[in-house]
């Protein structure tokens, strides 16, 4: 749709000029996300806009626009940094978008939890935890860029999560604040895991979060290993060794088939890359001498080491290069590559793998992140596959879902196509607090077909 001049001058007159977009580059870019990794996104989501973005510097402002949307009928997407890889935070019938960058407070911080606003970037969670000498428990490898609220809608997991799992899990989500979608909108406190449900990787589409609580864990001095095998079934059969291995405190195992580490140019600078070698990224809290030995045992080489493996803005970060920081310098290097997210049967990984290969060879390179999952240690798969077709990827999927590999599909801007989604309390949720139905419309295949 398109909004009226007198529209327009009711958003100013809310939030001010500065914060109101309606034109140019910055448009398009404050509309749109990752999508164009997949091809399939790419072709279906590349003329999709918003009429205008809006940037609140107040819970009050924010009422304000919401009430302002609602009783134009206009359509709302509410955003945060655009981070995001699934075409979900992207207007599709135009609209408002709401940028929730200026909700950028933290609001309380404890060695048990923090409470931040929706805004707050992730690394700004991250420092000022480490100030009381906690950490994020986990977060994604967008930490520069991405904001809370953002991760809280439209992430899942990330670096951390192999000892603590993903923001479904149980104790991660404490609470969010979110502002539902009428004309009179009002502020639900929620802090009980059914009501969550519809909170957590909703996308946008139920209601905006206003503010967040998450669980923070005590800090750790991280230690980054780069670690390189002749043979990638090796890496990863350490990489497992790693995974499993309780006592050990980590917060990445990254294993990559060659040649994806040949994408990585900073790590090739370093050293870091020997020539046709399957590497692993690893922030662990280990005695280094110790380490090298046990790699050394394992057969494998540390080709680098940072004592410091913590988060500086300019700093050389391995998680730069890992979780879906890997499908970036890919498709840079080779805009032929696009990405499968999939999830390994811990007890036939290998075989699996195997199987995938002899089938598609060089057009399927393996990249493992080790998580939990629902409280299961997994191999986790964000595997790059040569695909430009729907066609091709569909047939990828169905042999993979055929040898036992369970997939969500990340060419998909539909919410609920990803197997992930929480269903009924998201419905549950979006009817509740968005009644007219005006909160990011477009991404509930249900709902459309209804």
């Amino acid at each position: 749709m398109t909004v009226s001049a007198a529209f327009l001058d009711q958003l100013t007159a809310i939030v001010g000029a500065d914060n109101v977009i309606t034109r140019g580059s910055a448009l398009r870019r404050g509309s749109q996300d990752f999508y164009w990794f997949s091809p399939v996104l790419k072709r279906e989501l590349g003329d999709k806009l918003g009429d205008v973005i809006v940037q609140p510097h107040s819970v009050d402002e924010l009422r304000a626009v919401i009430a302002l949307a609602v009783n134009a009928g206009v359509p709302i997407t509410p955003r945060g940094a655009g981070t995001g890889n699934y075409g979900q935070s992207i207007p599709l019938q135009g609209g408002i978008v709401v940028n929730l960058r200026g909700l950028d407070g933290i609001l309380d911080i404890t060695s048990d939890f923090a409470r931040v606003e929706a805004g707050v970037l992730l690394h700004r969670l991250e420092a000022a935890a480490r100030q009381i000498r906690a950490e994020m428990r986990f977060y994604p490898s967008t930490l520069p860029t991405a904001t809370a609220g953002g991760f809280l809608a439209g992430g899942s997991g990330g670096v951390g999560s192999v000892t603590w799992g993903t923001l479904w899990d149980e104790g991660n989500v404490l609470g969010a604040t979110v502002m539902t979608i009428e004309a009179e909108p009002r502020l639900l406190t929620i802090d009980d895991a059914e009501t969550l449900r519809g909170v957590v990787h909703n996308c946008g589409v139920t209601g905006i979060i206003t503010d967040l609580t998450l669980a923070v864990a005590p800090a750790r001095p991280w230690q980054q290993f780069v670690v390189a095998f002749d043979d990638f079934e090796d890496a990863l059969r350490f990489g497992a060794t790693l995974a499993y291995d309780d006592a050990l405190p980590k917060r990445l195992v990254t294993v990559l088939e060659w040649p994806i580490p040949s994408f990585f140019g900073q790590l090739i600078h370093v050293g870091a890359v020997p020539p046709g070698k399957a590497l692993m990224l690893l922030l662990l809290d280990v005695d280094a001498d110790a380490f090298r030995a046990r790699v050394a045992d394992a057969g494998g080489k540390v080709t680098w080491h940072d004592p410091d493996g913590i988060y500086r803005p300019g700093k050389l970060m391995l998680t730069d290069y890992a979780w879906n920081h890997t499908t970036l310098w890919a498709i840079k290097a080779d805009d032929e590559l696009t990405y499968l997210q999939d999830q390994f049967d811990p007890e036939r990984v290998y075989a699996q793998l195997r199987q995938r290969k002899a089938r598609y060879g060089d057009r399927v390179l393996e990249h493992i992140e080790f998580m939990k999952f629902l409280g299961r240690m997994v191999p986790q798969g964000l595997t790059l596959v040569r695909a430009t077709s729907a066609a091709e990827l569909q047939e990828i999927t169905a042999f993979c879902e055929s040898i036992g590999i369970w997939t969500a599909d990340p060419h998909t801007h539909f919410l609920d196509e990803d197997v992930r989604w929480n269903g009924q309390p998201i419905l549950d949720a979006k009817a509740a607090w968005d009644p007219h139905g005006l909160l990011n419309p477009g991404h509930l295949k249900l709902l459309e077909q209804a």
